[in-house]
């Protein structure tokens, strides 16, 4: 098991969507995760689409603007800044769009998705509404005329054969009459705020109505250069996919049972992706520039216990039995 930069899908002058997939790292598959990164360059615009898996985005950076059509809802056009968490369920239709021009920053967003039930765990697939891949561009116009009333033949052939783009494209000028509605963010999107160095941020549904039901949270987590953050375990059974967004660190995995001592023990960069399997323990130390993280976890209230440190869980053992357990000195148990 070993983190794993993503491979671009699609690189264009609009930007790119970089994907990860179980077939390169087995353990998305076996634990039922996926992710994928979206940059829109200034004007670019993700076409419309729906997906197989249940996911939530986090903004990188940047900023623009998001469009989702909920399954038989109103369709709510939200504006998107850096922090922000975003929920999108599996069938929702949604399109993403840069709307800076001139020297604007790129609009990065990540999206980290429960691929359990997608038609390849491992990975999140897309079906576009739009573009040359879009599943209504291989339909028979003389069908679509006889089930779309008024349309002549021709007109069915070039309304869904006419985009040339594949996922992204770049639009000449502004689109008008696209217009986010703060409103429209009420239950959908929530900003994360800043993260403080050593502490985790943990975003679930009673912070995000949009997360209810799907049965994982989004958490944010950063440390400063040098910094290490005591070994931890998820004892409800939750597997994790974990983002580094900044800096790098070195990552420990212990098995979770059995087995080699160590499931990973690497430095990882920004870019990265690894994953925390049910039960195992973790270990990350910052780099000299620090690290941020950004983490799906596959429960709907995640608890995180510490093994090491003040609350933690030798901490909370009687301290005769830690020190019969580990055979050690009692000075070190108070250590511990």
């Amino acid at each position: 098991m070993s983190a794993k930069a993503g491979k671009p899908l699609v690189q264009t002058d609009a930007g790119a969507y970089i994907a990860w997939s179980g077939a390169d790292q087995p353990e998305l598959a076996t634990e039922g995760l996926g992710c994928g990164l979206l940059m829109l360059r200034p004007l670019g615009f993700a076409l419309p689409h729906y997906a197989d898996s249940n996911k939530f985005g986090y903004v990188l950076g940047g900023s623009g603007v998001a469009g989702v059509l909920p399954v038989a809802a109103k369709e709510r056009v939200v504006r998107l800044e850096a922090g922000d968490v975003i929920a999108v369920r599996t069938g929702d239709v949604s399109w993403w769009y840069n709307d800076n021009d001139g020297h604007a920053d790129d609009l990065s967003i990540l999206f980290i998705g429960d691929t359990a039930r997608a038609l390849s765990p491992g990975d999140i697939s897309y079906f576009f509404l739009a573009g040359g891949n879009s599943v209504l561009s291989g339909l028979d116009p003389v069908l679509l005329t006889r089930a779309w009333p008024r349309v002549t033949e021709e007109q069915a052939a070039t309304a869904f054969r006419s985009q040339p783009a594949v996922l992204l494209t770049r639009l000449s000028t502004k689109l008008a009459g696209v217009c986010p509605r703060e409103d429209d963010r009420t239950g959908l999107v929530v900003n994360a705020g800043h993260v403080a160095a050593g502490t985790l941020k943990t975003v679930t549904a009673s912070d995000l109505a949009g997360l209810g039901g799907l049965g994982f949270s989004a958490v944010l987590g950063r440390l400063e250069p040098g910094a290490a953050r005591a070994p931890w375990v998820l004892r409800e059974g939750a597997a994790q996919a974990v983002y580094v967004a900044r800096g790098s660190a070195r990552v420990q995995v212990s098995a979770a049972a059995g087995g080699e001592k160590l499931l990973m023990d690497e430095e990882v960069a920004a870019g990265s992706l690894f994953v925390v399997p049910r039960f195992a323990v973790a270990l990350v130390a910052a780099g000299a520039e620090g690290v941020e993280w950004v983490s799906l976890i596959k429960s709907a209230r995640p608890v995180v216990e510490h093994l090491t440190g003040e609350g933690s869980v030798f901490g909370g053992l009687t301290a005769r039995v830690v020190q019969a357990s580990l055979n050690v000195a009692p000075e070190l148990v108070k250590l511990l």
